[in-house]
């Protein structure tokens, strides 16, 4: 867990110099995107999330400059991940691994509104 929160903050900063990071709600959401990934898949992920930044950087530079700080979006509601360095792994994971991703998030009982709006940042036409 500990390698993923060091990963996704500068990479999430690459795209807005705004950051929430809150410990409680990072600790749930980056636990729910780890366990879709099999412990080998972990010890990789750092790179993973990297390659991921770097395949889909102009989808991520929209994606933030739309929704992330600075935008008209406000921090609270469906959009509030998108405000949050854990929005990273997530979109990786909804690129990735979408089925696993949206079980483990509701076997952690994590808001569906969050899961909801990045899926609607993401698949948002450009």
């Amino acid at each position: 867990m500990e390698r993923t929160k060091v990963a996704v903050t500068p990479i999430y900063l690459s795209f807005t110099d705004a950051s929430d990071l809150d410990p409680e709600v990072t600790e749930q959401v980056l636990g729910a995107v780890l366990r879709t990934m099999s412990s080998r898949q972990r010890s990789r992920y750092a790179g993973r999330l990297a390659e991921f930044a770097t395949t889909h950087r102009e989808h991520l530079e929209r994606l933030y400059a739309e929704y992330g700080p600075g935008s008209a979006i406000t921090l609270h509601g469906r959009y509030t991940l998108v405000h949050s360095p854990t929005s990273v792994a997530v979109l990786e994971r909804l690129a990735t691994a979408p089925s696993a991703l949206y079980e483990e998030w509701d076997a952690a009982e994590l808001p569906p509104a969050w899961l909801d709006g990045l899926t609607r940042a993401w698949d948002a036409p450009a």
